[in-house]
């Protein structure tokens, strides 16, 4: 592009008209489908459902890599702490999911 196309640029000199009434009703009542754009800009990713025993291998996990570390006792401490902490809400979470089912199956599911 030579200096003078980047100083005129040929799309600048676009000029946009104002809508008559009928073309805006005519847009209002027949609107173009709008592209699905859900595909192609959706740069999220999809969650996968994790299982109550999945998290508790997972703190497992972590527990041995703590083992692995070389930390002091109080740093150790903390985290065995947190991760056990951590643990009795999973379990917690787990036993009520539990009853949910038993009372599902017994009842129905709640509406």
């Amino acid at each position: 592009m030579d200096l003078e196309e980047y100083i005129d640029h040929p799309e600048e000199k676009e000029i946009y008209g104002v809508l008559s009434d009928q073309e805006i009703v005519n847009l209002v009542t027949n609107p173009e489908p709008e592209e699905d754009k859900s595909d192609e800009d959706d740069d999220s990713t999809e969650m996968c459902q994790v299982t109550h025993n999945e998290a508790l291998n997972a703190i497992d996990s972590l527990e041995q890599y703590l083992l692995q570390q070389d930390l002091c006792d109080t740093t150790r401490s903390k985290h065995e702490e947190a991760l056990s902490n951590l643990q009795e809400a999973i379990r917690k979470l787990r036993r009520a999911s539990f009853k949910q089912v038993e009372l599902e199956t017994f009842f129905g599911p709640a509406n």
